[in-house]
C-alpha cells in the first residue's frame, strides 16, 4: 500500500501547480489588454498637474486640485523617468499591483519554528496572487492608476515593517536605538501613504493598536509609537517644506481651509442606499468576499483579546498575522464606506485585503485543506462566468493589441465605462490640430474630455481643467471660473451632450455623426448659455467644437449635468 504521508501531499502539490498554470493564463490573456486600456479623467489630471509642476507651474494656483499632491509627487517622478506614453504609466500601474499582491501572498508564510504545532501549508501563496491580480484585471479603468491602489504599496509595506516590529518590541533584548529606527522608517512608509490619501491613517492606527496590545511591552511600544509619529513628521515635513519652496503652500492652504469643506459636503450628501446597491452590482461577484472575510477578521482581533487574558509570553505569529491584517482590513472598509467619496477605486483595496484576510485563514492543516480547496474553486468557476478577466468577447481583441497597440477602436472596445466614447473624439482631436493651438486657447467643458489636452500637447484656458464637475462641487466660486474664463485665451471649448445630459437616442437621431449642427432634439431654452451661445464650427457625435467668439455669457449649469447615477445609467444604456 502506498505511504499514506504521500497521499496528504501529492493533492496539494497538484493543487498548486495548476494554481501557478492558471495565474500564468491569466497574465498572458490580460496583460496586453491591461496596457492597451485608457486611462480615466483622474491619471490624466495628475499627469496635468505633474507637468505644470515640472515646466515652472505651481501646483493649486495654476490647476485646481481638492486634495493631497502626493500622487502628483509620484507622477512627477514616473514621467520624468518614463516618458508620458499611457503604456508607462500602466506598466507602472500593473508592477505596483503586482507587488501589492505578492506581499499579500508571502503575509500568511511562517518562518521556520514559528507555530510548530501547525505544519505550513504553503496552497495559498499561488491562489492569492491569482485572485488579487484577477480581481484587479476585472475593474473598469475608473479603478486604474488611481490614488488608493498606489498608496496600498507603502501601506501593505508598512503593514509588514509592524508586523516585524511587534516582534522586536516584544523582544526585550532589543535595543531601544533600533527598534526606533526601524519604527522611524515604517512611519516614513504611512507618512508617504498619507501625503496620497489621508484616510490611510485609520487602517493604519487599527494595526498599531493590535501591534500594541499584542506586545505588551508598554514602555518599549511608547519608544517604537515616538519613532512611527517622528518619521511620519519628517515625510510630513518634507513634503510642506516642498509646497513652501515652490509656492504652491498658499494656494494649497486655501483649498483646504476654503474650498474643501464644500467638496467634503456634497460626498456625504451623494451616499445613499440606491449608489451604494449599485456600485454592489458592479463589485460582483468580488463583494461576496466580505462575506467570509469580515467574520474572520473580527474572529482574529477576538482572538487578540483572548490573548490578553494569558499571561504575558512570546507572541504567536499566527495570532499576530491574522490580527494586524483583520485590524487594517477592517479599518480599510470603515474609511472607504464612511468617510469617502461613493466611488469604485477607494473599494478596491478593500476587496484585495479580503482577499488576504481569506488567504490568512487558509487551513495550515493538510485535513482541511480539501474544503477550503472546494470553496476557491467554486469562487473561480463564478468568477470565470461572469468577470471581464474571463470573458470571451473582450480577451477576442488580445491579438488586436498586439498588432495595433491602444488605437481609438481597440480602446472603445476594452473601456468599461464608455466616457469618452474614442472613436467619436478621434474627429474632434484631428480638427484642432489644423488649428494650431497654443496652451491656454482651448477649453474641456467635461471632466472626460480632459483627453484632449495631453492629446493636442496644450495646458487649458483657465485653472479649471474641466467645468461641469468643479461647478457642481464649487458651486459657491461660479464667479470665479466665470471671471476666470472671461479673462482667458481661450479660442474653442469642446463639450459633450451626452455628458451634459442629452439621451444617446436624441443625439443619433441627428443622423450624420459629422456636422456642424447642434441634434434637433437639444434643449432651445439653453442655447443663451456658455457654450452653446457660441459660434458651433464642428460636431462629432456627441461632441461639439464651439469658437470662442463672444462674451461667456452664463455657464451651462443647469443642463441637467450628470450626477454620477447618471452616468452609471448612460453606461448599462450604451452597453445594450
Amino acid at each position: 500500500m502506498s505511504d499514506p504521508s504521500t497521499q496528504t501531499t501529492c493533492s496539494p502539490n497538484r493543487g498548486n501547480r495548476f494554481a501557478w498554470l492558471a495565474l500564468a493564463a491569466l497574465l498572458v490573456a490580460n496583460l496586453p489588454l491591461m496596457l492597451c486600456m485608457p486611462l480615466t479623467a483622474d491619471p490624466v489630471l495628475y499627469d496635468l498637474q505633474a507637468k505644470t509642476a515640472l515646466t515652472g507651474g505651481v501646483l493649486y494656483r495654476d490647476v485646481v486640485e481638492p486634495n493631497l499632491p502626493g500622487i502628483v509627487w509620484v507622477h512627477m517622478g514616473i514621467r520624468s523617468l518614463l516618458g508620458w506614453s499611457t503604456y508607462a504609466l500602466r506598466g507602472v500601474d500593473l508592477v505596483i499591483v503586482g507587488t501589492i499582491a505578492l506581499l499579500l501572498a508571502l503575509w500568511p508564510m511562517r518562518r521556520s519554528g514559528d507555530d510548530q504545532n501547525e505544519p505550513t501549508n504553503n496552497a495559498h501563496l499561488p491562489l492569492t496572487i491569482l485572485f488579487v491580480l484577477w480581481c484587479y484585471f476585472s475593474m473598469s479603468e475608473w479603478t486604474h492608476c488611481q490614488r488608493d491602489i498606489w498608496l496600498m504599496l507603502p501601506a501593505v509595506s508598512g503593514l509588514w515593517l509592524r508586523r516585524l516590529q511587534t516582534l522586536r518590541v516584544a523582544n526585550t533584548t532589543r535595543p531601544a536605538a533600533h527598534l526606533f529606527g526601524w519604527s522611524l522608517i515604517e512611519g516614513v512608509l504611512w507618512g508617504a501613504a498619507f501625503w496620497i490619501k489621508p484616510f490611510v491613517a485609520i487602517p493604519a492606527t487599527a494595526a498599531i493598536l493590535v501591534s500594541t496590545l499584542l506586545a505588551r511591552q508598554w514602555r518599549r511600544s511608547a519608544i517604537d509609537l515616538a519613532g512611527v509619529l517622528c518619521g511620519g513628521a519628517a515625510i510630513g515635513l518634507a513634503g510642506t517644506a516642498w509646497l513652501m519652496q515652490t509656492g504652491a503652500w498658499p494656494w494649497f492652504w486655501e483649498m483646504a481651509t476654503e474650498w474643501n469643506p464644500t467638496y467634503f459636503e456634497l460626498g456625504r450628501e451623494r451616499w445613499t442606499m440606491s449608489r451604494y446597491l449599485s456600485l454592489t452590482r458592479r463589485f460582483y461577484p468580488w463583494c461576496l468576499l466580505h462575506l467570509v472575510a469580515v467574520p474572520v477578521a473580527l474572529r482574529s482581533l477576538w482572538q487578540v483579546a483572548q490573548t490578553l487574558k494569558q499571561p504575558r509570553g512570546t507572541v504567536r505569529q499566527q495570532t499576530l498575522a491574522a490580527g494586524l491584517l483583520g485590524a487594517a482590513y477592517l479599518g480599510w472598509l470603515f474609511q472607504a464606506h464612511f468617510l469617502q467619496h461613493l466611488f469604485d477605486y477607494a473599494h478596491v483595496p478593500g476587496t484585495l485585503l479580503a482577499i488576504a484576510v481569506m488567504a490568512n485563514a487558509w487551513p495550515a492543516r493538510v485535513e482541511y485543506a480539501p474544503l477550503a480547496r472546494v470553496a476557491a474553486t467554486g469562487f473561480a468557476l463564478l468568477a470565470i462566468a461572469i468577470t471581464p478577466a474571463t470573458d470571451p468577447d473582450r480577451l477576442a481583441w488580445w491579438g488586436t493589441c498586439l498588432r495595433e497597440g491602444s488605437t481609438p477602436r481597440v480602446r472603445t472596445a476594452l473601456q468599461r465605462v464608455p466616457l469618452p466614447d474614442w472613436q467619436e473624439l478621434q474627429p474632434v482631436i484631428e480638427f484642432l490640430e489644423e488649428q494650431d493651438l497654443k496652451d491656454g486657447e482651448l477649453t474641456a467643458y467635461n471632466v472626460f474630455l480632459i483627453h484632449l489636452y495631453p492629446e493636442l500637447g496644450v495646458r487649458p484656458s483657465t485653472r479649471y481643467a474641466f467645468l461641469d464637475v468643479l461647478t457642481r462641487i464649487f458651486s459657491n466660486r461660479s464667479d470665479l471660473i466665470h471671471e476666470a474664463l472671461s479673462e482667458s485665451n481661450q479660442r474653442f471649448v469642446v463639450s459633450s451632450l451626452l455628458e451634459n445630459g442629452m439621451h444617446p437616442d436624441d443625439i443619433e437621431a441627428a443622423g450624420e455623426v459629422i456636422s456642424r449642427s447642434l441634434p434637433p432634439a437639444f434643449p432651445q431654452e439653453h442655447l443663451h448659455e456658455f457654450p452653446y451661445n457660441q459660434p458651433l464650427v464642428f460636431r462629432s457625435g456627441q461632441y461639439v467644437v464651439h469658437r470662442v467668439d463672444g462674451p461667456v455669457g452664463p455657464l451651462n449649469t443647469d443642463f441637467h449635468p450628470l450626477e454620477r447615477e447618471r452616468i452609471e445609467r448612460r453606461v448599462a444604456q450604451l452597453e445594450k
